[in-house]
Order: C-alpha cells, then structure tokens, then sequence
C-alpha cells in the first residue's frame, strides 16, 4: 500500500530517513529519480542512509512505470520519493491514481519562488505542478508531520 508520496531534492535524508519513515510506519521507501537511478554512487549512498529494516528501490520514471502493477500486490507500506516536479509530473500524468503529494524540500534556484519554508518553485515547477494538479492530485507543503500542512495554490 503506498501510504505517502514526497517530492525532497534531499530524497532519502534524515527528515525522510528517520521522522517521515518512523510516523508513516514505513517498511519500504520507492525513490524514482531518473538522475539518482543512473548514478552508481548516490544509489550507494542512499543504500546507506536508509533506516535498517526498512527496504529501498531506487527506479528511473518508466522503470517505475513499469514496476506499479506489482508495487500495487506488495504487503510492505510505502512511501515514494521523487527529487524533482519533473520526474513527478511525468510519473502521475501516466499513474494518475496518486491522490496527494507532498512538497517537502524543493531547493532555492535562480528564478525560483519561495511557496513555502523549504518550497522554491521555478515557472518550469509551477507548470510541472499544474500539470500534477490537472491529474487530480491534491499537492500540500509540509516538511515534518509535526509542522504545519500548508496547501499549494498558484494566483490565476
């Protein structure tokens, strides 16, 4: 059952590792980046960052893709993590069953707008999140489970 969905630039670090993971009873952490699953030494590091007991797949977009009819038959609870609004629109538009998203850590970049604390969005991530929205996901901000859940609206 995929219990949370996350997009954090950080992906597997200590606010997901260890906070997000403990509250959500997490048993299985699904990272899908296409830049992370083509890199040998960030998946060994986020290998190493995971919380023992708990399992990590690290999927490109379409490997991912592919994966979700038996992602769906596991028993484990999990939690997807994307690095970016990109890999995560181009995931829902072809999955569209994701209700919600949590914008998590999206980092400050030239051109960026603050959202919320820790959520910097570009036009291209403003777009990429309209694009989430048009599939009928729900998109909030909140960094741990103890801080405020700030909901993610653009002016018209």
């Amino acid at each position: 059952m995929i219990k949370a969905v996350r997009v954090d630039h950080r992906l597997v670090h200590g606010q997901v590792a260890f906070t997000w993971t403990h509250y959500l009873a997490v048993s299985r952490i699904i990272v899908i980046d296409d830049k992370a699953a083509n890199d040998e030494f960030q998946k060994m590091a986020l290998n190493m960052s995971k919380p023992a007991g708990v399992k990590l797949n690290i999927f490109t977009v379409e490997k991912a893709l592919s994966k979700m009819p038996k992602v769906e038959e596991l028993k484990d609870t999990i939690f997807i993590i994307f690095g970016c609004t990109k890999d995560a629109a181009r995931f829902i538009q072809q999955y569209p069953k994701i209700k919600e998203i949590n914008y998590g850590g999206i980092a400050k970049k030239e051109g960026s707008k603050l959202y919320s604390d820790v959520v910097y969005l570009n036009d291209e991530e403003v777009e990429d999140s309209k694009k989430i929205m048009d599939c009928g996901t729900h998109i909030f901000m909140q960094q741990l489970p103890s801080t405020k859940r700030e909901e993610l609206k653009f002016e018209k």
